[in-house]
């Protein structure tokens, strides 16, 4: 008898499972707001993720991804960028990849899905445009919900409580869409029961839609985009490595960073030009390769007039560096402390340089922003005609 139960348990636990969860790739996004240069490398990332997701299941030894929507941006996309992405998917052979319809790239007659299909898709690529349960693997049950337009009304998840599968099977759920109010525009299109794994008895719900990795319960978790296409107040640029050893376990999710760029939003105030170096420290540590980084970074408080060239400097010095930089100094106020030296050539710039330092150091007076951008300016251009700089 106990042979028996042995043997009925060692059965039970081959129903096992070992998973990568991403979602959100948007291939064929534009960034119209980075120079051509920039904005190529980020395009071209969207796509050489795939082949960094194909590693870490070599690595891991996952053969199945799951892709929980919006594997393109949209429908409107050139051939090649839609052929793309297939062909990297079909070289990572040791993998199948799951791919499902999300709002940018809906399920429909004109869609980037029929495209596909029209061209063939190799065996290791599947696409779930349909809601009805499909076998992963023996006992491993996959439950997609597939979207048929950018805006749904009725949460595509609810067939899931009565799919029906074998007793004993893992249940996994692949959706796209929001449980808490938010999107991928800040505002849902696609409302989904944040209860679902628990009412359709799922062992897992992968979801897509929010670009950063977010658990919502032990069974539901967002993986969040694996390259970040902005700058990010949740945490993308990773994928979700998912073991389930059975029916009714709860999962173990590891995430896994993913990203080729890390996008970063800073703001510093400083008092003068000693603070720099710390500055740059701090973003050293965010990225060792510089080249990595896509920085905003803003800078603001009082720091003297004489200054500010050399904070200037040093911010064309860090965009050398980086990999792109927009830095902001509209906050950052002029400080004459009746110091006009500079000025000294002419009288007349040093009465306009003591009435617009008075009006920037002045927090009550509404022209403090505009008066120090011009005494800045004015510091700026005299600089020049004294180098020769014209």
């Amino acid at each position: 008898m106990n042979f028996v139960f042995d043997s009925v348990r060692r059965n039970e636990a081959r129903v096992t499972i070992r998973f990568i969860h991403t979602s959100d790739w948007q291939i064929g996004k534009p960034f119209r707001n980075f120079d051509a240069r920039v904005a190529g490398k980020l395009e071209a990332a969207r796509v050489s993720v795939i082949d960094r997701i194909a590693s870490i299941a070599g690595e891991r030894k996952v053969r199945h991804v799951l892709v929980a929507g919006d594997v393109y941006d949209g429908d409107a996309i050139p051939h090649v960028t839609l052929m793309q992405p297939v062909h990297r998917m079909m070289r990572a052979a040791h993998v199948t990849w799951w791919l499902l319809p999300g709002n940018h790239d809906p399920a429909h007659s004109q869609g980037v899905w029929q495209r596909l299909k029209n061209e063939g898709l190799p065996d290791n690529v599947r696409v779930l445009d349909t809601s009805q349960p499909v076998e992963m693997q023996p006992a491993v049950w996959l439950l997609p919900a597939p979207l048929f337009a950018r805006s749904v009304s009725e949460d595509p998840t609810a067939w899931m409580d009565q799919a029906e599968t074998p007793a004993g099977a893992i249940r996994i759920g692949l959706s796209h869409g929001s449980v808490r109010g938010f999107g991928s525009a800040q505002e849902s299109a696609v409302s989904i029961d944040a209860c679902r794994a628990s009412k359709a008895k799922l062992d897992y719900l992968a979801l897509g839609d929010w670009h950063g990795k977010r658990n919502e319960n032990a069974r539901t978790w967002y993986s969040g985009t694996p390259e970040p296409d902005r700058f990010p107040e949740n945490e993308p640029g990773w994928v979700l490595v998912v073991d389930i050893e059975a029916a009714g376990v709860q999962p173990r999710v590891e995430a896994m960073e993913s990203a080729s760029f890390i996008w970063a939003k800073l703001a510093y105030q400083i008092s003068g030009i000693e603070d720099l170096a710390a500055i740059e420290r701090q973003l050293i540590e965010l990225a060792d390769d510089p080249g990595r980084l896509i920085l905003r970074l803003g800078l603001a408080g009082r720091i003297a007039l004489q200054e500010i060239s050399a904070v200037e400097g040093w911010c064309a010095n860090l965009e050398a560096k980086l990999q792109y930089l927009k830095a902001d100094l509209s906050e950052l106020l002029p400080v004459c402390d009746g110091d006009f030296a500079l000025f000294s050539e002419s009288n007349e710039l040093a009465q306009a340089a003591e009435y617009l330092g008075a009006i920037a150091a002045d927090d009550n007076d509404a022209r403090q922003g505009t008066a120090a951008m011009a005494l800045t300016r004015l510091a700026a251009l005299t600089r020049q005609e004294a180098a020769g700089d014209r």
